[in-house]
């Protein structure tokens, strides 16, 4: 009975370990998260990282609507040739007013007679180029060529719901709160642990001190009682 209570015991202390360590790193990836991400639009930087979530078919079949593309945003964009794909900046008149959002397209060409360079773009899927040119100053990166398949929704809404106040709840909140009744809880624990182990010792003391006193309580009768037949023997 003993042994398998012990074993239980072990086994919840374990959980609870398990348990604690999971909390801190769920807090300590949102902190990181939150300290570093940067979200506009379908942009998200993270740690020097910038990625795009797809929001048409125009570049099928290179990527598709819903994948993530990575995008390096340290470029020259003199650099840049026919056939390289980049992101910029594009806008959309809306009955609500202008609207800026990010857009991925293949340059088809490069007009370089001014100091601005002018770039002509194209989408894979589309029959006709970009109705407008794209000035340098507009562009945000080029594509390093790498995607995730229908990953940038679900990054989109995982991004959008940590930076909530639900997202920050169940994520800050509950975490610290589940620490702050886990460590008060073991701290009741071992403070009760150490009040027995203070009870045994003081008890264990009170006894040795007992024991002491009644030994030299027997020592000074057994001194007494050996005066007195010295004593008598002398008389």
């Amino acid at each position: 009975m003993g042994e398998s209570t012990l074993i239980k015991n072990n086994k919840v202390k374990k959980v609870l370990n398990i348990t604690f360590y999971v909390v801190l790193f769920i807090v300590f990836v949102y902190a990181i998260f939150g300290l570093f991400s940067k979200k506009d639009g379908n942009s998200i930087s993270f740690l020097g990282v910038t990625s795009m979530s797809v929001q048409s078919g125009s570049m099928s079949p290179i990527f598709e609507e819903g994948d993530l593309i990575f995008v390096k945003t340290d470029i020259n964009t003199k650099d840049l040739l026919p056939g390289d794909i980049i992101t910029y900046q594009d806008f959309m008149i809306t009955d609500d007013g202008v609207i800026t959002y990010y857009n991925t397209h293949k340059i088809i060409s490069i007009d370089k007679s001014s100091s601005v360079w002018r770039f002509e773009t194209k989408g894979e899927a589309n029959a006709n180029p970009d109705p407008r040119l794209i000035l340098e100053t507009e562009i945000y990166g080029e594509w390093t060529g790498k995607s995730w398949s229908s990953f940038g929704a679900f990054i989109d809404g995982f991004t959008d719901f940590l930076k909530s106040s639900l997202g920050f709840f169940l994520f800050i909140v509950i975490p610290c709160l589940a620490l702050l009744v886990y460590e008060v809880v073991k701290f009741m624990k071992v403070y009760a642990e150490y009040n027995v182990q203070k009870s045994k010792e003081d008890r264990v003391k009170m006894q040795e001190e007992a024991l002491a006193a009644a030994r030299a309580q027997l020592e000074a009768e057994a001194q007494l009682k050996a005066e007195k037949e010295t004593k008598d023997q002398q008389e």
